[in-house]
């Protein structure tokens, strides 16, 4: 593809681009309608899988920048930058990989929640009401009826730990009706490194 400045535009760039393009058309869709309220709750499983996927990449990435900093500092170097969030998240659905977008600062904010975590200067119950309170924005800016539950792997896990079942799973409940079901498998959760919580 050609741009108006007579460059090319990569496909990376392009998919990017029509990322955010279907995110800003469910932020701007008319819910009253069945396409707007449909693009609106696709939009919303996508952003599900997005902030899932942006706390595990925090928490992934959180052990390595605490192990070069620790080691800037001993050395007397400067200490590094730290790892920044990506607004754009490759997940699976049933139509095989998609880039999702989710705007920075919600992006971001999550990431962070992650690396907190991982390196337990926060607790699961601190992670997920934060990630919490982003889900809950951004499903009140996509006009979903119901706001969806983020980190419900982290959740689960936390039930378990405490011997009970998970408020948000139900194992007779039917699979959700939508065309992205991001798949979470236990390698995808964050391993606190065998940290002491």
């Amino acid at each position: 593809m050609i741009s108006l400045f007579g460059k090319k535009t990569s496909k990376r760039e392009e998919a990017r681009a029509a990322a955010k393009a279907e995110y800003e058309d469910a932020l701007n869709a008319d819910v009253a309608s069945r396409v707007g309220r449909a693009l609106a709750v696709r939009a919303g499983a996508r952003a599900k899988a997005h902030l899932d996927k942006t706390f595990i990449s925090g928490a992934d990435k959180a052990v390595a920048y605490d192990t070069a900093r620790a080691l800037a500092l001993a050395q007397g170097e400067e200490r590094p930058e730290p790892p920044r969030a990506d607004a754009y998240q490759t997940i699976k659905s049933v139509k095989g990989e998609i880039l999702v977008f989710m705007p920075s600062h919600f992006a971001e904010k999550v990431f962070r929640l992650g690396m907190q975590y991982q390196l337990t200067e926060i607790s699961a119950e601190e992670a997920i009401a934060g990630a919490q309170e982003v889900a809950d924005i951004v499903s009140r800016e996509l006009q979903l009826e119901q706001p969806f539950v983020a980190l419900e792997f982290l959740r689960a896990e936390l039930a378990e730990e405490e011997g009970k079942a998970s408020p948000t799973e139900d194992p007779e409940a039917p699979a959700p009706d939508t065309d992205d079901t991001p798949e979470q498998s236990a390698r995808d959760k964050p391993d606190r490194g065998g940290r002491e919580p």
